[in-house]
């Protein structure tokens, strides 16, 4: 079958409740591609449409790539939507977990794991949430892991009208909040990868379940514990992303670090390649010889003319104050300062003459701390931006919806991270197009104005 005069279906890979996948060859660039047909009625093809949009937002190597969205029409006269995809090798983490007919080795878990973390990363920064992590979703390709199937996702913030629950995905790894109608918010992807690791480590997902109504039941005991052998860092982030409250969940971000620091340096089985791990700590190893730059020999060259200068200062108001007996010239001062050679390293402690012509120089005068003039720290910007928030929610100068999208944004930034001065960027761009949209009142968004920019100042050193 050929699709809009250019897609040609060749073979059926997968069906699913809401569409069959097929290998089909893009005719008009000669290459292989995947089409997404969507099945069921109206509101399938209305999801189709959202998953392209929302996909085509996102280019990241850890993300499956969407190449075009088109509607090709049926004999019988009715409309097919289709989606086009990249097309992928390999196998997914749900048919690893098959294969090995119970848990893959925590090594490999973490690998995997922290380039899902590092895709999702990616997606949230684009106000996209996928909604729907399991290991079907997750492709082990030759060329590293690959984030599938976009098919319910949703921009951050947005509300949640599915009343069928068609839109809610698998049970078993479904976040608690989707089942209360929430909006969208990344701390549910958290929630998938919790339950994505959980089930690679222990061949199981936390709650091995078919229903909604098993979910329920399950839930009011809590998930089966986690091998005590696995490191106590993994078993607290798994914890982490399963509580049930998003807020404490941590990010994306924060997840691929912890994964990361975990990788061992000999996997079990290393078929994909792993994310670069991030640096460890600032200490600096110094080399066996010093080594002289060009700015180092100017420093020290600097440093032996002002001790030069420095000893001729002080001989010049010793034979100002000289006695007359001559006797006296061969007795060298008492606090002579020794002249330094010009390949000598400058004094450690600068001489102050004694003269009152010549005082020390003042101590420069400290930072004064006003409330005008506040120092802060990242930490405590990013917290005057969430109250901010949140005090504009409540008194009705910011919509519920809106504050709760700048919220997942600034769930996104950590303070140790180097591009907070980016993320602010595109917070404040956020302010101006909500303000645009009558979302939040002018005073509000001068108040946030502020309040960015303090955390974009704390951020900068």
């Amino acid at each position: 079958m050929l699709l809009a005069s250019r897609y040609r279906l060749v073979t059926l890979l997968e069906t699913g409740g809401m569409a069959q996948v097929w290998r089909a060859t893009d005719e008009l660039l000669d290459r292989p591609v995947a089409v997404k047909l969507p099945a069921g009625d109206t509101r399938a093809a209305h999801m189709a449409w959202r998953e392209a949009r929302l996909a085509a937002r996102l280019s990241h190597p850890g993300i499956a790539a969407v190449h075009d969205y088109r509607e090709a029409v049926r004999p019988d006269g009715s409309v097919a939507p289709f989606v086009v995809m990249e097309l992928l090798s390999g196998e997914t983490v749900a048919a690893r977990l098959c294969d090995a007919d119970g848990p893959v080795p925590w090594g490999e878990a973490v690998s995997i794991g922290a380039a899902v973390a590092e895709a999702l990363a990616a997606a949230h920064a684009a106000g996209v949430v996928h909604r729907d992590i399991k290991p079907g979703n997750v492709m082990l390709c030759p060329g590293g892991v690959k984030l599938l199937d976009f098919g319910i996702s949703a921009a951050a913030g947005e509300a949640d009208d599915d009343d069928t629950g068609v839109s809610f995905g698998t049970p078993a790894y479904a976040a608690p909040e989707r089942l209360d109608g929430k909006p969208a918010e990344p701390a549910t992807d958290l929630y998938g990868l919790g339950v994505l690791l959980f089930e690679m480590v222990t061949g199981d997902p936390p709650y091995d379940v078919n229903t909604w109504e098993e979910l329920a039941a399950a839930q009011a005991h809590g998930p089966t514990p986690l091998p005590e052998t696995l490191p106590a860092r993994l078993r607290e982030l798994i914890l982490g992303c399963l509580d049930e409250n998003p807020s404490r969940r941590p990010t994306a971000a924060q997840a691929r670090r912890v994964l990361t620091r975990l990788v061992p340096s000999a996997p079990a089985r290393l078929t994909i390649p792993l994310p670069k791990p991030p640096p460890t700590g600032h200490a600096k190893v110094l080399p066996a010889q010093p080594r002289v730059t060009s700015a180092g020999a100017r420093r020290v060259a600097f440093g032996a003319a002002l001790a030069g200068v420095a000893a001729i200062f002080v001989a010049v108001l010793y034979a100002a104050n000289a006695p007359a007996d001559p006797t006296d010239l061969a007795q060298p001062p008492a606090a002579s300062p020794t002249t330094a050679g010009a390949g000598s390293p400058a004094p450690k402690e600068a001489v102050e003459p004694t003269s009152p012509a010549a005082p020390p120089p003042s101590p420069p005068e400290p930072t004064r701390i006003t409330p005008t003039n506040p120092i802060l720290t990242v930490e405590a910007a990013l917290t005057r931006v969430q109250n901010t928030i949140d005090e504009g929610q409540q008194q009705g100068e910011i919509r519920a919806d809106v504050a709760l999208d700048f919220q997942n944004l600034l769930r996104l930034i950590d303070p140790g991270d180097d591009n907070v001065t980016d993320q602010v960027d595109q917070l404040l761009d956020k302010v101006r197009q909500r303000l645009n949209e009558r979302a939040l009142s002018p005073a509000q968004a001068a108040l946030l104005r502020q309040r960015l920019t303090e955390l974009r100042t704390a951020s900068t050193p």
